[in-house]
């Protein structure tokens, strides 16, 4: 049995792009906001692991803070520049920035160096596969004609 979709008010939140509130929450982290949003987060886990479960210290804000601009600097500079690389290389690039800072991050936890080696790796590699299929798939091939 078909039912009626419901009707929309002249008010509505979903525009052309549809998704209504969840498109705009999207767009905060994947529009021009998302350097900022990416370094507050990567900033606050990285002041939370320096904290190894004790209070709340000056340096571990400073530490926070100052990672997060570095992370969102870095991170803002490779997502401007990506986009003229080609693909493969662009693929190796964001492959390298992840693992680099996902294993700075996990290094922070006092583990072991092979391990942070072995995670970074880890993801480097999953980052290269995913980049390289969104790449040659959602892209639109200018080497096709």
């Amino acid at each position: 049995m078909a039912h009626a979709a419901p009707a929309q008010s002249a008010g509505s939140t979903r525009g052309a792009r549809g998704g209504g509130n969840r498109a705009r929450a999207l767009h905060l982290f994947t529009g021009a906001q998302a350097p900022f949003w990416m370094a507050a987060a990567y900033g606050l886990w990285a002041s939370v692991t320096t904290r190894y479960a004790g209070p709340v210290t000056g340096w571990n804000v400073f530490f926070g803070f100052v990672t997060g601009i570095l992370f969102g600097v870095l991170y803002a500079v490779v997502r401007a520049v990506a986009p003229a690389i080609p693909r493969l290389r662009r693929a190796l690039t964001w492959a390298v920035f992840w693992a680099l800072a996902v294993g700075f991050l996990h290094s922070l936890s006092n583990s072991g160096i092979l391990w942070d080696v072995i995670l970074a790796l880890i993801v480097g590699a999953v980052t290269f596969a995913m980049a390289m299929y969104h790449f040659f798939t959602k892209e639109v091939h200018d080497d096709a004609h």
